[in-house]
């Protein structure tokens, strides 16, 4: 059975699941100046569509999802396209709104999957990243046996997790107390690494080292790294690994996400020569310029045009298949 914001599921009513996205955020700390040194001010707007694409952290309107009605309407033109059901993401650093999921998901048609957890050490508030690692792993079982704290439903996994380049005390004391956690309740935990280094090796080590299995751990916005030795090797080592389309925005001089030409080609490659690799995908929304109502791909994109462009690269139906519907359920099932 799966842990829904509406109540408990059998695995094979998820069909096409989206396994990372974001409904109610709130990250405008991560705002920064522009490649130019300056600021981008007002509300989204089309006009500045290009100035937020070339630096796409530096308008705070930007950075935030704060609407639960345009929520409810970008997740029904994603449930008509073909959408069933999302993870929803959003933990503490990035200003989740958890109570408010059940309503938005009644309204859009769209089941939703609530994780909880702590984001990377410099987003957390104090509260959070000042908790001990019992503390930490108390909060977690709590959320994944009886509720998240001011609703009445529970975790259905425990994420997204941050990491930061170096991984922080509290950042490690968080991904201990995850693993027991998770592995108590037969859960998964989602993982969000730091594009700039390599560290999903020794998180694979830190949460199998607390007794939860590698099928159990979902490395989430893994083609911020094409690197096919090791996104391979985080395959091999029989973890769940994410790839995320529908963002191509540039983040400062040097930093800029991949395009989904690159994500598409790079994923071919990476089933053809790891056909045992578990695979989910998503759009990962998480900011207004990703709304189809902003000039966005929108929270339907890898439905309407990854899974085609996949069949189309020679990727079979069974395969799309698995990545969409059967490894989400088999991920956020609990035994």
């Amino acid at each position: 059975m799966i842990e829904t914001v509406l109540g408990r599921v059998p695995a094979e009513s998820l069909g096409r699941v989206s396994t990372n996205e974001h409904v109610l955020t709130d990250s405008r700390h991560l705002l920064r100046p522009t490649r130019e040194g300056g600021s981008l001010d007002g509300p989204i707007r089309p006009e500045i569509l290009g100035d937020l694409r070339w630096s796409y952290m530096s308008l705070a309107d930007n950075l935030t999802l704060d609407d639960p009605t345009t929520a409810v309407e970008e997740l029904t033109a994603a449930r008509a396209a073909g959408l069933d059901t999302i993870v929803e993401a959003t933990s503490w650093g990035m200003g989740p709104r958890h109570a408010e999921l059940p309503g938005i998901a009644r309204r859009s048609g769209i089941r939703i999957v609530a994780a909880y957890g702590g984001y990377i050490d410099k987003t957390l508030p104090e509260w959070w990243r000042d908790q001990s690692e019992a503390e930490v792993e108390a909060a977690y079982t709590t959320a994944l046996t009886e509720a998240i704290p001011g609703t009445g439903f529970r975790a259905g996994l425990l994420g997204l997790l941050g990491t930061s380049a170096e991984i922080t005390a509290a950042e490690r004391r968080g991904l201990r107390a995850a693993a027991r956690a998770a592995s108590a309740v037969d859960a998964a935990v989602s993982i969000r690494l730091d594009g700039a280094a390599r560290r999903a090796p020794e998180v694979v080590d830190i949460l199998t080292g607390q007794g939860l299995p590698a099928h159990r751990i979902l490395f989430c916005n893994m083609d911020k790294v094409l690197d096919a030795a090791y996104v391979g090797d985080v395959a091999d080592a029989g973890a769940v690994v994410e790839f995320a389309f529908g963002s191509e925005h540039h983040f400062a001089d040097g930093a800029r996400d991949a395009t989904d030409t690159e994500r598409l080609a790079f994923l071919v490659q990476l089933l053809a020569e790891h056909p045992d690799a578990i695979v989910t995908l998503s759009s990962s929304v998480w900011t207004k310029g990703q709304l189809s109502r902003h000039g966005g791909m929108g929270y339907a994109h890898v439905l309407r045009r990854i899974a085609p462009a996949l069949r189309r690269a020679g990727v079979s139906d069974a395969r799309v298949d698995d990545m969409l519907v059967h490894a989400p359920a088999r991920l956020l099932d609990r035994a």
